[in-house]
């Protein structure tokens, strides 16, 4: 690995102001990590490649990951867009070391704040769980996002020697850090800043209710086929969940530190990204479900729905000026245009809703054989609160909940997370042919380690492990 400290660590990690410090900007780091800039993530890439979203423009890597039939990722130091992956890993493991080293000074003794008659500091414990947590989080989504990650901890000796560990053992080490934040919260009172989640101050029992959250999110999210979700530990999701949170995570937007450029790019400059026909032809099954080719089909025009959400979530333009010679198909007539966040109207944008943890929750009781308390779940939250659809009956097939259920995570949770619609899709296998299911080592760091170039995409390389082998078009 290449993130060795920096040569004055010594002074850093022997100064309470300084670890504090470091520990408030500790989720700022992983929230920029995930949202600043189009050419730094690939979370626009990554919501093309799991038709949620469409474009035909190049920017980020968009048209290149979500063209048909899928490519190959080109995982080349030469690649014009090879920063949604080389950035991001740099900003992960930037802020890993971060987290690390304010947990290695706090190992070593170091108290924090104010020190009691024990000697103890009444911020210590606050600043080790917080730690935690974004140890936890940027391990885990790491994993989440390429097929193996280095694990590097405070506990690490050195880090040089470390090899890459395969993305379901990354997100279990995630696990094991957001379980010792909740062990520390829950053992613990403090009250987290309100600059450090911008907006919103968190008592220790929120931050261990939003820790568990993360903890279900990890493990569901991370699988790679529906082989794997249903080797999910669902009992262990059920528990997480059942402790999550109470109010949405969503922090302010003031625009002049704290941006989101997903939403910019996607709702404020709204020809750059739409909506896919496949989530249009979800709510209006008479829709389309793949734009029509222009030259010989007409414009499919407006859609229609039982679905109360595709009045109040999305915006009708009968203008789309991508590129016809890169693909009808890519084409929308459908803005997302649910929140009213942008670069010139700042606020809050949920990055976890308690509608996504109500819903892992449904799914882990389905799994756990009680289906009808899962459709319990489904019954009391947005499909009849913002949806107004029918209630589902008990009677259900297995099938018809889980197509209910994830019309549910398709529709109400359209950008209130990093990834969601493309894990969720790796996860049914559910992705097109092609499709990368995780991105590989960035190039740079590959070359600077002496490892050989590998990447993943294209249908000659599906294999349902590293690049889908499945689909969701009707007809396959």
């Amino acid at each position: 690995m290449i993130y060795n400290n920096n040569p004055d660590r010594e002074l850093v990690l022997t100064n309470p102001d300084n670890i504090y410090g470091l520990t408030s900007s500790l989720f700022f780091n992983w929230y920029k990590a995930q949202y600043h800039a189009y050419t730094y993530s690939p979370v626009l890439a990554m919501w093309t490649m799991a038709d949620q979203g469409t474009s035909s423009w190049l920017n980020g890597g968009m048209y290149d990951l979500s063209s048909e039939p899928r490519e190959e990722f080109n995982n080349s130091e030469e690649y014009d867009w090879k920063l949604i992956t080389e950035t991001y890993y740099h900003r992960m493991y930037a802020n890993l070391s971060q987290a690390n080293d304010v947990l290695f000074a706090l190992k070593n003794g170091l108290e924090i704040g104010e020190l009691n008659t024990n000697g103890k500091g009444e911020d210590t414990e606050l600043v080790r769980a917080f730690s935690s947590f974004i140890q936890g989080l940027t391990l885990g989504y790491l994993g989440l996002t390429f097929d193996k990650s280095f694990i590097i901890t405070e506990n690490t000796d050195d880090p040089s020697v470390v090899e890459a560990s395969p993305y379901n053992v990354v997100i279990d080490s995630a696990v094991v850090s957001l379980d010792k934040c909740i062990e520390i919260c829950n053992n613990n009172s403090f009250t987290i800043p309100d600059d450090w989640i911008n907006g919103s101050t968190y008592s220790n029992n929120e931050l261990a209710r939003l820790a568990s959250s993360f903890a279900a999110r990890l493990m569901v999210y991370g699988s790679r086929n529906a082989t794997e979700n249903e080797q999910v530990d669902w009992t262990k999701v059920l528990n997480y969940a059942n402790n999550g949170i109470q109010r949405d995570l969503a922090p302010y937007m003031d625009n002049v530190t704290w941006y989101n450029h997903f939403f910019h790019y996607s709702v404020a400059r709204d020809n750059w990204v739409r909506i896919d026909a496949r989530i249009i032809n979800m709510l209006d099954p008479s829709y389309p479900y793949r734009y029509p080719d222009l030259n010989s089909e007409p414009a499919p025009g407006i859609a229609t729905s039982n679905d109360a959400r595709l009045l109040s979530d999305f915006s009708y333009d009968g203008v789309c000026n991508f590129k016809p010679e890169r693909g009808y198909y890519h084409y929308s007539n459908y803005e997302y245009t649910r929140y009213p966040y942008s670069f010139s109207n700042p606020g809050n944008v949920i990055d976890f809703s308690i509608a996504e943890n109500e819903l892992i929750k449904a799914e882990a009781l389905f799994h756990t054989l009680a289906k009808n308390e899962a459709i319990d779940f489904i019954n009391a939250g947005t499909r009849v609160t913002r949806g107004s659809l029918t209630l589902l009956d008990y009677s259900i097939s297995d099938a018809d909940f889980l197509k209910a259920l994830f019309y549910e995570r398709d529709i109400e949770l359209i950008m209130t997370g990093y990834g969601i619609a493309f894990f969720d899709m790796r996860r049914r296998d559910m992705l097109q042919e092609g499709t990368p299911l995780h991105f590989p080592i960035p190039a740079e760091q590959l070359n600077v380690l002496d490892l050989p170039i590998y990447t993943f995409g294209g249908a000659a390389n599906a294999d349902g492990i590293n690049t889908s082998d499945g689909g969701w078009f009707p007809t396959k």
